[in-house]
């Protein structure tokens, strides 16, 4: 094992499919490197996977509507104690519309109930999503997400609204999603 030492990756892409492999491969390297079980090595390229195809297809679509060429911004950090990593694209993000729509209403006769299943549903959650620097309970996750869930201690999501959906005081060049995922080591090889 690499005793008291980080590997640490950056590096910036054009959103194309072809990338993922390369970004997991190097991964994979990297951990093997420091060691890991091959559970970690698995559960940890899974979720990294998951995550810049996630980043990929947002910035791919997100660039229809544009013709620019959008790049995905990759980090991570691999230590003898933790993994985490961070993935920013330029995609268009969540559907706020229906993430809004499960906000409790206090205008509606249902008022008291809507808190009670909010409350209940998003405590159970170790995921953060911020629009515009404000925390906002995140439910009803797709599939990947929650895989990413299951094998990572910590997830945030930051997402930036510059369609004005929650906040007007958006700058043009900052849509996307900043998401990261952090976890600590769990099995260490005793050799």
């Amino acid at each position: 094992m690499i005793e008291d030492k980080e590997i640490t990756f950056l590096g910036s892409f054009a959103a194309c499919t072809s990338i993922i492999s390369e970004i997991v491969d190097r991964l994979i390297q990297d951990l093997l490197k420091m060691e890991y079980s091959k559970e970690e090595i698995d559960e940890i390229a899974i979720s990294m996977d998951e995550s810049v195809t996630n980043a990929v297809q947002a910035t791919m679509e997100n660039t229809k509507e544009d013709s620019k060429k959008l790049y995905i911004t990759i980090r991570y950090a691999v230590s003898e104690t933790e993994f985490d990593a961070t993935i920013i694209d330029h995609g268009t993000g969540f559907d706020l519309h229906k993430t809004l729509s499960i906000t409790p209403d206090n205008k509606s006769d249902d008022y008291y109930n809507q808190i009670i299943s909010y409350a209940t549903n998003t405590e159970k959650s170790k995921s953060i999503l911020k629009i515009n620097n404000k925390n906002v309970a995140l439910k009803g996750v797709g599939a990947g997400l929650k895989i990413i869930l299951n094998f990572m201690d910590s997830v945030s999501i930051e997402y930036f609204d510059k369609k004005e959906i929650i906040a007007s005081k958006v700058s043009t060049s900052t849509d996307g999603t900043i998401f990261k995922m952090k976890r600590k080591r769990r099995i260490f090889n005793n050799g």
